[in-house]
């Protein structure tokens, strides 16, 4: 049995009937979007047994996802423009992928390399 919460309900998709997606496809969309960025990618955890830090983190709302994203961004690149452009990787491929899913996307730089 699935936690409805864990899953984003579209109806009628394609005319078809409803399709859920998982929060984990959300978190997996995210992810390759944001290493396609040149200067950027997901933070990585620190090598510990237990970690309880997620670099990335999808919560799922009335049917709306929001997608934090923790980041590891090069020196010598601008950090504005890194963060700007991780965000339209993100929508651009949550968008094409899931179709007209709504979604929020917050960045945070997790350090700096």
């Amino acid at each position: 049995m699935w936690n409805m919460a864990d899953y984003v309900y579209i109806e009628n998709y394609t005319r078809n009937g409803a399709m859920g997606i998982s929060h984990v496809v959300f978190y997996q969309i995210a992810e390759a979007a944001t290493n396609v960025v040149k200067g950027a990618a997901v933070s990585k955890s620190k090598g510990r047994l237990f970690n309880l830090h997620r670099p990335i983190v999808c919560h799922i709302r009335n049917g709306q996802v929001n997608v934090d994203i923790a980041v590891s961004i090069s020196k010598a690149t601008n950090i504005n423009e890194v963060c700007l452009k991780i965000q339209e990787e993100v929508a651009s491929a949550l968008s094409s992928m899931t179709e007209l899913v709504p979604f929020n996307i917050n960045i945070k730089v997790a350090n700096i390399e």
